[in-house]
């Protein structure tokens, strides 16, 4: 494991044991650097990779601070990476964005419909490497989930459109391949925007088989145990 590497899940333990909480401050970089023997570049480097991944903010004068929001389980039960260990990485989900778009493709293809809303996010499992996903509904489903915050967006998206419109996801048909990264992902996830990656698709059906949401996932390439979990046929 590199320095690196070695501050920044020290951070991701401390919060994964609730030894730091949501807005709780972060020692020092000075300290930092004291406590893990290495350079405060090293530990600016760390700060810098949780800040992109929506784990920590950092606030000029006050100091950095836990930002991150733990991903629900359900909510990226199909996607689950293991270290070389065989250790499951824990998954923060960070909102980017909310769009309402009139553009075709595959989600409109699937949706049916004039208008969508797409919501962006970036995941990052482990502080190593991030996800980025679009989720994509109706405009007049979203309009029925009523005023949305960041802290919902930021949690399980199945959930809140099944509490808040009694539209429980029933099925979920899945797709993986290896392909170019669309430009959006690409441009989230700062990487060349000719690069092939990890490419998967989610279609998500509620009662009577009605099309419910599209999701797509994207990451560039990954060394960790990716575990695909299909459950009660999802």
């Amino acid at each position: 494991m590199t320095k690196l590497s070695m501050v920044s899940d020290a951070i991701i333990r401390h919060i994964e044991s609730g030894a730091l909480r949501e807005g709780d401050r972060l020692p020092s970089e000075g300290e930092l650097a004291a406590n893990h023997g290495v350079s405060v570049g090293t530990v600016q480097k760390a700060l810098m990779q949780l800040v992109h991944s929506g784990l920590i903010t950092r606030e000029q004068g006050r100091g950095t601070f836990v930002s991150g929001t733990r991903v629900a389980p359900a909510d990226v039960r199909y996607l689950r990476f293991r270290d070389a260990e065989g250790n499951e990485l824990p998954s923060y989900v960070h909102a980017r964005a909310v769009k309402r778009l009139k553009r075709k493709g595959p989600w409109s293809d699937f949706l049916d419909g004039e208008g969508y809303v797409r919501i962006d996010r970036v995941i990052s499992v482990g502080g190593r490497f991030d996800l980025y996903s679009e989720f994509w509904l109706r405009e007049e489903d979203f309009a029925e989930l009523g005023g949305v915050d960041r802290t919902a967006l930021e949690r399980n998206l199945r959930e809140l459109v099944a509490q808040r419109l009694s539209l429980p996801t029933q099925r979920v048909d899945q797709w993986i391949r290896f392909d170019t990264l669309p430009s959006s992902a690409a441009r989230e996830l700062k990487l060349e925007s000719d690069q092939p990656g990890f490419i998967m698709e989610l279609r998500g059906y509620t009662l009577r088989n009605r099309p419910l949401y599209y999701q797509s996932i994207c990451s560039g390439p990954f060394a960790e145990r990716l575990v695909i979990i299909r459950e009660n046929g999802q």
